[in-house]
């Protein structure tokens, strides 16, 4: 009786363990996630965190913008959540997050246009998406975690996590 039940938790400690689509679980880090650099005149600002690291109380600072190697669009990532991007209008931005975060979107319209996007979940491909700043103003970027597991009946306690920048779009 006892080697059933010890048989039976590890197998329910495995499944709840292995829940998901084989995608980065929340709070891992992975080193495929391009590190912004900085150049250009678009601004990121980003938080600093309160004493744990949380960005939930930003106190924004000014860095240097972020590109990619295609040296005009910004980068942004994971751990830009919560900053913000300052752009000057017909400027781009990317974003690139893990395979298990949904498309991006950008609300209100009318300041943002999502120009492409490629993966996320439920691809298994990292989440790619580049927005064009079309007009003056302010808009959120958001995107949040999902797994299959969310999906399925008992569903996992996964937490899922947003994902936010503020883009701040100056006229030219």
């Amino acid at each position: 009786m006892h080697l059933r039940v010890l048989v039976g938790a590890a197998l329910l400690a495995v499944s709840v363990a292995g829940c998901g689509n084989g995608t980065t679980q929340p709070g891992a880090t992975q080193s495929s996630t391009p590190t912004p650099q900085g150049s250009g005149s678009a601004t990121l600002v980003t938080p600093q965190g309160t004493a744990s690291g949380s960005p939930s109380t930003p106190r924004p600072t000014t860095t240097p913008s972020p590109k990619s190697s295609t040296g005009s669009v910004r980068v942004v990532g994971r751990d830009d959540s919560g900053s913000t991007v300052e752009l000057k209008v017909g400027e781009s931005f990317r974003v690139e997050l893990d395979a298990n975060y949904q498309p991006a979107t950008a609300r209100p319209d009318g300041v943002l246009e999502r120009t492409s996007e490629t993966g996320g979940y439920p691809t298994g491909q990292p989440m790619i998406a580049v927005f064009k700043a079309i007009a003056a103003g302010q808009a959120d970027v958001e995107s949040t975690t999902d797994y299959a597991c969310l999906h399925a009946t008992p569903r996992c306690a996964l937490p899922q996590q947003l994902w936010m920048v503020h883009v701040v779009v100056k006229a030219p």
